[in-house]
């Protein structure tokens, strides 16, 4: 069964995903980032780029012809993505085939409307059983 890890009362969601990109790399684990919104897309892939000058964070969208060969992938479609490890949720709603992922984790910030639509996800895989753990990070 999916673990849910949910990062909660965060300043934003692509610093908090950036920061589990280079985790993820660091440790040399596939991680898939669900980002149906392309403008969000752009946000994050250029949030990677401009991480750290001395350390890159290898990453592609899923249709780029090296995503079979890549850790960090980018994707508005689960369907097209092999991995099936770890999965950042960054779309405002569950995304759909999220449980064969091992781990999902979904990253709040402390904006009202955020807030909002993380309840009714949270609340979604509490009905159903899913094991969720609470972190505040920094």
């Amino acid at each position: 069964m999916t673990e849910v890890n949910c990062y909660h009362d965060q300043p934003d969601r692509l610093t908090q995903a950036v920061r589990l990109a280079a985790l993820a790399w660091e440790r040399r684990k596939p991680i898939t980032f669900f980002i149906p919104d392309p403008a969000r897309a752009e946000a994050f892939d250029k949030a990677l780029w401009a991480n750290d000058p001395l350390s890159f964070i290898p990453h592609c969208h899923s249709n780029s012809a090296e995503a079979d060969r890549t850790l960090i992938i980018i994707t508005d479609n689960l369907d097209v993505v092999q991995q099936d490890e770890l999965l950042v949720n960054l779309a405002d709603e569950v995304p759909a085939g999220f449980a064969r992922y091992q781990r999902l984790f979904e990253i709040v910030t402390r904006h009202d409307d955020d807030k909002a639509t993380a309840r009714e996800r949270m609340a979604f895989y509490k009905d159903r059983g899913y094991p969720i753990t609470y972190r505040k990070s920094n």
